[in-house]
């Protein structure tokens, strides 16, 4: 599980080295984003804003972006540390179409699919032609990631571990890399026999036999037959407050 700690003080880091690279003083660094912030219309407490540069909050969509526009940096270097850190104008890009949620164009910059489990079962009969499928949203990647990548939304509790170890809440954003071969303890996207859409388990083995598992041991193992496809491994989360 993504650790929110470590995520918070990384934004921190990043947005620190961009208002320095702006020159933006030290002493007194909040005073100067909330001026900032309030000429582009975003009005923000000073409070929350050194949350932000301590560390210990990250901010809502309206200021993230705001604070990219601002320092000069794309949004998803800032918000998920995704190179490049250049804007969208400084790599060519029409700056409009790059930040679209609806359109392809924004993979380029480490945007996937957010796609339905049913989709996720046959993806790769769409990964040719963005533009004929239909999408939720198109969202910003954390980790590097290939151009057939994509995007689900976990339902259900077979990958909420109530242990030790990774857990998938409802809920939670997963990201999934077609193109990565998984190996045994890897999470994977995979469609079984007789289903109409795709699942989410972890590859596991016994004696040699593959099987797939569920965070949740309330539920079933199922057995890797030939017909069993695998879509994807699973390379990061993102869980929403």
């Amino acid at each position: 599980m993504v650790d929110k700690n470590v995520l918070r003080a990384e934004f921190s880091s990043r947005l620190h080295e961009a208002l320095t690279a702006a020159g933006i003083r030290q002493r007194g660094r909040g005073v100067d984003v909330h001026g900032h912030l309030k000429n582009l219309g975003v009005v923000k407490t000073t409070q929350a804003i050194s949350k932000w540069l301590n560390g210990e909050a990250i901010p809502e969509a309206d200021s993230m972006t705001a604070l990219a526009q601002w320092l000069g940096v794309r949004r998803e270097w800032l918000e998920y540390g995704v190179q490049p850190k250049e804007t969208h104008q400084e790599s060519g890009i029409n700056a409009k179409e790059a930040g679209s949620s609806t359109h392809p164009t924004g993979r380029a910059f480490g945007k996937v699919p957010l796609i339905s489990w049913i989709q996720a079962g046959t993806w790769n009969k769409f990964t040719s032609n963005f533009e004929n499928i239909q999408v939720e949203s198109w969202l910003s990647c954390p980790v590097p990631i290939s151009q057939s990548g994509y995007a689900l939304k976990v339902r259900g509790d077979s990958m909420t571990n109530p242990g030790p170890g990774k857990s998938y809440p409802e809920g939670c954003i997963i990201f999934v890399d077609p193109e990565l071969k998984p190996t045994i303890g890897d999470r994977i996207i995979a469609s079984i026999p007789r289903a109409n859409e795709a699942t989410f388990k972890i590859l596991v083995e016994d004696a040699g036999v593959k099987y797939l598992r569920s965070a949740n041991p309330q539920y079933p193992i199922l057995p890797i037959t030939g017909e069993t496809l695998i879509n994807g491994k699973v390379i990061g989360t993102f869980i929403p407050e």
